[in-house]
């Protein structure tokens, strides 16, 4: 899988960094969780915000970039209750099984180490797909390889990088329903969102497109096979009690994320 855009390089905690250099892009993923840590078209800005503080050295999930959830979204339940917060893939090893493209576009693709016993319980495989070129697309996939259906939550939680979160709005989710996961409470969203408060929502909703508009950029977000739409911002107090979340990272980043929250059974 020779490639001249990827090299293995190690980082300032000696774990290992996939370097992208490409002439359409630049690009880091960590060979633990599979993990997008950077992603920078060529006289852009740095499309992600990961923590300064972030653990790089395999010790826990990495803050920042585009963690992956799988094969839950948030706590365990169910026969895997009090099991990992958004599952396993984030705090294990991934290989890379493929690369592909030219100076145009590079596809890589790594799928996680996984115990056989762990995969056998599942009953769920899982790779990742980044698509680079000055734009990304990462595709999360997921197998069924038991006999009977399976329950899947997942999420590629991204962490976008803003200018100001006080003039950042989402657009796009107006009038669609979500659970506000501080107060446990079901509302309706009222024209876009502005954040100026700790935010936690799970949006009911497949549509397949929404922005989110700075000072600088308005980036298009855009999905397909899930059933909702996850923001979030912890703002200053929850991010002070984060230990490897910057004290004021907060007032530079918002999740946003498409997901699967709503009980979906995936058919053998």
């Amino acid at each position: 899988m020779n490639n001249p855009y990827i090299k293995l390089v190690k980082n300032k905690d000696a774990s290992d960094i996939f370097d992208l250099v490409h002439p359409r892009f630049t690009a880091q993923i960590s060979k633990f969780g599979g993990h997008l840590l950077a992603f920078k078209p060529t006289n852009q800005e740095q499309w992600l915000w990961l923590s300064t503080s972030a653990k790089l050295d395999g010790s826990k999930p990495i803050r920042g970039g585009v963690p992956l959830c799988w094969p839950w979204f948030g706590p365990a339940t169910g026969e895997f209750e009090g099991e990992p917060q958004h599952g396993y893939i984030r705090s294990l090893d991934w290989e890379l099984i493929l690369v592909e493209g030219d100076d145009k576009a590079l596809t890589v693709r790594l799928s996680p180490i996984m115990p056989s016993e762990l995969k056998e319980r599942l009953g769920l495989d899982v790779f990742v797909e980044y698509k680079f070129s000055n734009k990304l697309k990462i595709s999360l996939v997921t197998t069924n390889v038991s006999e009977t259906p399976r329950p899947l939550s997942q999420a590629i939680h991204t962490y976008f990088r803003v200018d100001d979160i006080h003039n950042t709005e989402i657009i796009g989710l107006d009038n669609c329903q979500f659970v506000d996961k501080l107060t446990k409470e079901s509302k309706q969203q009222v024209s876009d969102i502005k954040i100026d408060q700790s935010v936690d929502r799970v949006y009911v909703t497949d549509q397949p497109d929404l922005s989110c508009k700075t000072n600088t950029t308005t980036r298009l977000i855009s999905g397909a096979g899930h059933d909702s739409i996850v923001v979030w911002n912890p703002w200053k107090e929850l991010a002070k009690d984060i230990p490897d979340f910057d004290d004021n990272g907060y007032l530079n980043m918002v999740c946003i994320e498409m997901a699967n929250t709503q009980g979906f059974i995936l058919a053998s």
